[in-house]
């Protein structure tokens, strides 16, 4: 699968808040009242990265594999058949390369910290001038610290931003300059603040948002008033959603992630192009759905330094790439046991050079 494109789809959540932030500000709304709208967005707390005891870790089984997989494309690997290398000392930093680490958490009502259902770093790259999104699948076969190796998205229900930033510094290498979280209400809702997106879909793909297609995993209830069809389609929020996370159309989480990238890219589009008053309303209803341990200053910093750098393309990657993985069963869990390594090295060449 092609993990490059080069075609335009810019920023991402973290980005299309930079960017609203931007407007208030050169709208002359002034810094008290930027920082007035700023702290509408919840700021992390103690609690929110409190991590759980390591007697309450939990393993995220898939019921139906048994112990030796008949998959031909799967391997039955035990624990401590995996060997990690010790790349402790080649943490990738760099002052002109920014990591902003997006995570949309699969939280319900009335729930507590869950684990993150997608995880995208957006990088602001004052080197090449460029905004570049990574996603990270959740199967990822990952060293927790304080925890036993475990799904990549058990990171954050274990010990919230921290620890997953924790994760991806340990493992991948990356240093995380802050993090934003979004539950899926609060996605759902700025996509419906923003009136909707604009977005092609194959026939599989808006068959299973309307609930067409009921013999996939995970069906959707059929819904009659929607018309989607192959294509460009306007998805309300309820549908974006959906779409962004669907793991039952292709190739599993591999095309979930270009999907998550795309609905984002969708709404920072959208927002690009939409009115003062909408823009407000994006801030003002937007915001306080969202949590994040940035200070204002890093905010304002980063939005600034996004328009004065002038970024028309986004570059988007997926990490583990193509060629530096193998699926394997590990606790009764389909992961991918990637090839930290060739992942660094893929990290390295395309965002530190």
């Amino acid at each position: 699968m092609k993990q490059k494109k080069k075609k335009k789809m810019p920023v991402v959540f973290k980005i299309l808040i930079a960017v609203l932030l931007l407007v208030v500000i050169v709208l002359g709304a002034g810094y008290a009242y930027a920082q007035h709208t700023l702290g509408k967005i919840n700021k992390t707390t103690t609690e929110d990265n409190k991590k759980i005891d390591p007697s309450e870790e939990t393993f995220e089984t898939d019921e139906d594999k048994a112990d030796e997989s008949s998959d031909s494309d799967l391997q039955k690997i035990l624990p401590e058949d995996v060997i990690w290398p010790d790349l402790t000392k080649d943490i990738m930093k760099d002052r002109d390369v920014v990591n902003i680490m997006l995570i949309g958490q699969d939280r319900r009502e009335g729930q507590g910290r869950q684990r993150s259902d997608s995880m995208m770093m957006v990088t602001i790259n004052k080197k090449k001038s460029a905004i570049q999104v990574t996603s990270f699948m959740r199967d990822l076969y990952v060293q927790i610290p304080g925890y036993s190796d475990n799904r990549m998205n058990a990171a954050y229900q274990f010990g919230g931003m921290d620890l997953l930033d924790q994760v991806v510094e340990k493992n991948f290498g990356v240093h995380i300059d802050g993090n934003i979280e979004v539950d899926f209400e609060g996605f759902q809702s700025c996509i419906d603040l923003l009136g909707g997106i604009d977005l092609e879909l194959s026939q599989r793909e808006a068959d299973y948002v309307i609930g067409n297609s009921q013999t996939v995993l995970d069906p959707q209830a059929k819904d009659e008033d929607w018309d989607l069809k192959e294509g460009m389609n306007h998805l309300n929020g309820e549908q974006a959603l959906i779409h962004a996370r669907n793991r039952s159309v292709g190739n599993s989480d591999y095309e979930r992630t270009n999907r998550q990238r795309e609905v984002l890219t969708a709404a920072f589009e959208k927002a690009k192009k939409s009115d003062l008053n909408t823009i407000l309303k994006l801030i003002d209803k937007g915001f306080p759905l969202l949590t994040t341990d940035l200070s204002h200053g890093d905010l304002m910093g980063y939005a600034m330094t996004v328009f004065t750098m002038g970024a028309g393309n986004v570059e988007s990657y997926r990490i583990p790439q193509d060629g530096s993985f193998r699926p394997a069963v590990i606790r009764k869990m389909d992961v991918l046991v990637p090839d930290l390594t060739q992942c660094r090295s893929y990290l390295q060449e395309n965002l530190y050079q």
